[in-house]
């Protein structure tokens, strides 16, 4: 096993004790999404993962318009699901609160897709763990919630990586990774880029939504 299986383990690890203490403390709401999402989503497509970039091959949509598919119909998935539960979205209003997520997130899948996978190179695991990681940016640190309560997120950043590695899953199946860079930036590229620029078009879109 190697190190990134190792890390691995010890998120699911940590993410299942935070799940559990969720439970405890009666939050049914996040327990139910993080299971079903989290754990039941992306463990059903990361173990059927090698039979999705045929499917898209048949259909002539292994490209980026079949990953744009696959990422805006996991996104839409994933924020439908979350606020049925009874869970906190981006936005109150689902349909602007799909606009707001699909349009960020549409960027940090695409820089995967165009810039970073053809730069640098990455095994399986580890790309989608740098992928994942990219949610404690967004749930953390785009909501001010890291500097209200700096220590939550011992407890937010496993489910935020579980949740996200599970959006990730799917349309990573149509990621060429033929990048070849093994410098050690790509780990801050990896994590910070994406969320840089998806941060230059989430905040205009934020606030002409805001206004509608």
């Amino acid at each position: 096993m190697d190190n990134w299986s190792r890390t691995w383990l010890v998120i699911l690890a940590w993410f299942g004790a935070v799940v559990v203490i969720f439970a405890i403390a009666h939050n049914w709401a996040l327990v139910s999404f993080a299971l079903i999402f989290g754990l039941g989503f992306g463990g059903l497509f990361w173990a059927a993962r090698s039979r999705i970039r045929p499917v898209f091959e048949k259909l002539g949509m292994a490209n980026f318009a079949g990953f744009a598919l696959l990422a805006i119909g996991v996104s839409t998935f994933e924020e439908v699901l979350c606020w049925a539960l009874g869970n906190r979205i981006a936005n109150p209003v689902l349909w602007k609160d799909l606009v707001l997520v699909n349009g960020t997130w549409l960027v940090w899948y695409a820089c995967w897709y165009f810039i970073l996978a053809k730069r640098y190179a990455y095994q399986e695991i580890e790309a989608l763990l740098l992928a994942a990681s990219a949610g404690i940016l967004y749930e953390h640190v785009s909501s001010g919630t890291i500097l209200a309560n700096p220590a939550g997120i011992v407890i937010g950043a496993p489910l935020a990586i579980v949740v996200y590695a599970a959006l990730f899953i799917l349309p990573m199946q149509l990621v060429d990774f033929q990048g070849e860079d093994e410098a050690g930036i790509k780990y801050i590229a990896s994590l910070f880029l994406p969320y840089l620029l998806s941060f230059a078009v989430a905040l205009p879109l934020a606030i002409l939504l805001s206004a509608i």
